[in-house]
């Protein structure tokens, strides 16, 4: 028998990032800019592909279970605090 991973669906146009510290949100739209950081980072191929269909999405895109640490690693070199924050609590 076979165990089935389930995958995240996460939709990287739509990130709320709180701003301040009273807790004020804004709708951030992160596909561009993780999508060319994880490119620009990654030694592997599939992430590589998988930065391509984050960059180009338009709506939920599936997070392989093995590619989560990898994005947040590389988000934590790449964007401020609150994205980090962001990304790391929708991706946990």
């Amino acid at each position: 028998m076979k165990l089935k991973i389930n995958n995240m669906k996460v939709d990287f146009k739509k990130i709320m990032v709180e701003i301040n510290f009273e807790g004020d949100l804004v709708e951030v739209d992160t596909r561009k800019e993780l999508a060319n950081a994880l490119y620009q980072t990654t030694s592997d191929i599939g992430l590589a592909d998988f930065a391509r269909e984050i960059y180009y999405s338009d709506g939920e895109v599936e997070v392989p279970e093995e590619y989560i640490e990898p994005i947040l690693n590389i988000s934590a070199s790449r964007f401020i605090v609150p994205v980090q924050k962001a990304l790391s609590d929708k991706l946990k």
